[in-house]
């Protein structure tokens, strides 16, 4: 760099500083992402939600499996597989549903109020406010919708049916409910990103969760594999280690691909919002 241009740049800067600006550097592609998601989460944590969620659905999910594990009758394996291939469907499907309804003015109602935009005008990246989101409502509904309330499954189980469930194969079952909690999280982010009201977000949503249980035996194989709609079915047999069909893998796998396509969605749109 010449003299003359480090002079040039001199002068710019103090010209700037006599207007009462200041340089700043650039946004990093995740800037301001601690601070969105410590706010984020203190939404969850700092308040009551947390624990409102986890009665909510440790009431819900236990006490209808609970219900099932007292009435059903036969032998201990036969109640166990009959407990277990309820509490663990219910649990991928209705924690789906309880998703799209809490998460869909995540993003929307961010923009209608104006907060997103006054967010927008600080020190902070558009990639961080959705990501902060996606992070902030997975941690907290893996805990409260579903940890909790499969922990406390596990634990009851040897009260009511004298069959002991290998931990193992449960928390792998688990895992699988976790997986779909988080399709759904990046699926209404995603459309919080792409609409501007609540009621496509949530009809989209749910209309998807109602087809796989509803119409899934009209769906063709070649399609329900590349689709959440068997992930239900699926985390019940491998929580009781039945034998899985060829190909049980793919529908975890391309759950997994959309999951990643959708927040790509998600970042590319919201970063083309113009507040």
């Amino acid at each position: 760099m010449t003299t003359q241009s480090k002079t040039a740049i001199t002068q710019d800067l103090i010209l700037a500083a006599r207007k009462g600006l200041r340089p700043v550097a650039e946004r990093s592609w995740l800037g301001g992402f601690g601070n969105l998601l410590s706010k984020e989460l203190g939404q969850w944590w700092g308040t009551r939600t947390w624990w409102v969620q986890a009665i909510i659905w440790v009431l819900l999910l236990n006490g209808v499996s609970t219900i099932v594990a007292l009435s059903e009758s036969g032998l201990a394996i036969e109640k166990l597989q009959e407990v277990v291939q309820t509490f663990l469907p219910m649990l991928v499907a209705t924690v789906g549903i309880g998703t799209i309804i809490t998460v869909q003015g995540a993003v929307v109602g961010e923009k209608e109020l104006g907060t997103a935009a006054w967010v927008m005008s600080k020190p902070t990246s558009r990639s961080a406010f959705i990501l902060a989101k996606i992070i902030a409502y997975f941690v907290g509904f893996s805990i409260c919708a579903i940890l909790i309330p499969a922990t406390i499954f596990y634990l009851e189980m040897p009260f009511l049916i004298s069959t002991p469930l290998p931990w193992m194969h449960f928390l792998v079952g688990v895992s699988v409910a976790i997986l779909n909690l988080l399709f759904y999280i990046t699926l209404t982010v995603m459309l919080g990103a792409l609409f501007s009201s609540r009621g496509p977000i949530a009809a989209i949503g749910i209309a998807m969760i109602l087809t796989g249980l509803l119409l899934k035996s009209l769906i063709p194989l070649q399609v329900l594999l590349f689709t959440p709609w068997l992930l239900p079915d699926l985390s019940g047999a491998l929580a009781l280690r039945m034998p899985l069909p060829p190909g049980w893998f793919v529908p975890i796998l391309a759950v997994s691909g959309w999951i990643i396509v959708m927040t790509a969605i998600a970042l590319w749109r919201f970063g083309r919002e113009e507040f």
